[in-house]
Order: structure tokens, then C-alpha cells, then sequence
């Protein structure tokens, strides 16, 4: 899973660090959302959406927040941990897929 070789002798890496962060954002941005709703029933802000529904809006994307913050973190992790398991050589693979290609003109 850390890396392997399409048909064109490119090495794809396993993207878990871009995954990652884009949970992260979300759920920093999900959290942000919640804290702008709570801001807004503080300073009593009139809106068309009752006080219960933003009340429950706010609690569910707190936690969806948090959970995905989690989950990015235990991805980020998993994936750093799969990376010193398995170191990957960029310059040995890139020797090989020349190598290969080399092969194949003759």
C-alpha cells in the first residue's frame, strides 16, 4: 500500500497525508461553523431558523467536527507509521523504472 506500480512504470505514492488533511479541514471548518451559530444565538442575531434547530445544527457539527479531527489524526498516524514500516526509495524505483524502460526499447 505504500507504493506500487502502475503500467506506465510510475511510482504512485499512498496519498494517506493529503486524506489527512483534508478531514482536518473540514472538520476544523464544521467546528468553525458551530462556534459562528453559537456567536450568533449569543448576540441574539435574528434569523429565519429557530433557536432549537440551530441549537441541534450546532451540537451535530461540533461532534462531526470533532470525530472528523480524530479520524484525520488516527489517518495521519496510521499512515506515518505504514511509512517507517516501509520506507520507500524514490531513487532505487526510479533507477528500476529506467532500467526497464531501457529494456523494453532494445
Amino acid at each position: 500500500m505504500v507504493s506500487e506500480k502502475n503500467g506506465r512504470g510510475v511510482v504512485t505514492m499512498n496519498n494517506s497525508m493529503g486524506r489527512s488533511s483534508l478531514y482536518a479541514i473540514v472538520g476544523a471548518y464544521l467546528i468553525y461553523m458551530a462556534y459562528e451559530l453559537l456567536k450568533g444565538l449569543i448576540d441574539q442575531v435574528p434569523t429565519t431558523m429557530p433557536r432549537a434547530v440551530q441549537i441541534l445544527v450546532m451540537v451535530l457539527f461540533t461532534g462531526i467536527g470533532i470525530a472528523l479531527l480524530i479520524f484525520a489524526w488516527k489517518v495521519w498516524k496510521k499512515g506515518r507509521e505504514d511509512q517507517d514500516q516501509n520506507p520507500v526509495d524514490l531513487e532505487a524505483q526510479e533507477d528500476e523504472a529506467k532500467s526497464e524502460k531501457e529494456d523494453s526499447e532494445s
